[in-house]
């Protein structure tokens, strides 16, 4: 059950191109660049925990452990993803890589990848629960 998570994942990726290109569209130039990116942050959270939400309804998570083996892929491929991408396609310096994970400087990219990780055994927990 956890390889069609894996094939899961291409589509929050195609939400977070999707949420980029509609910061970048519509409301960037209106709030600024920092703004912009926290706001699609808050953003892709909430499209990323609907997704998950009804991925679990046709695929449901079998156990913790499971939960867990899918946030870790999902974190992993997440970063691969950013850095190939930062790095490979767009020609980012390190340090512009580096930058938007900090949050002292108004960064909120660090919440992807931490809620790709947690948020399968938070849904997992909550449908246990419940």
């Amino acid at each position: 059950m956890t390889y069609k998570y894996i094939i899961a994942w291409f589509g929050m990726m195609i939400l977070a191109i999707i949420n980029g290109g509609i910061r970048d569209s519509l409301y960037n130039n209106y709030v600024g660049e920092v703004a912009a990116h926290q706001i699609s942050t808050i953003i892709l959270v909430l499209l990323i925990a609907v997704y998950l939400w009804i991925l679990i309804k046709f695929w449901p998570i079998q156990s913790t452990k499971q939960a867990w083996i899918i946030g870790c892929i999902w974190f992993v491929m997440t970063e691969i993803f950013e850095f190939g991408m930062g790095r490979i396609v767009l020609n980012e310096s390190w340090n512009n890589i580096f930058y938007t994970y900090n949050i002292f400087a108004g960064q909120l990219w660090i919440l992807i990848p931490l809620w790709v990780l947690i948020s399968p055994y938070i849904f997992y927990r909550y449908i246990q629960n419940n």
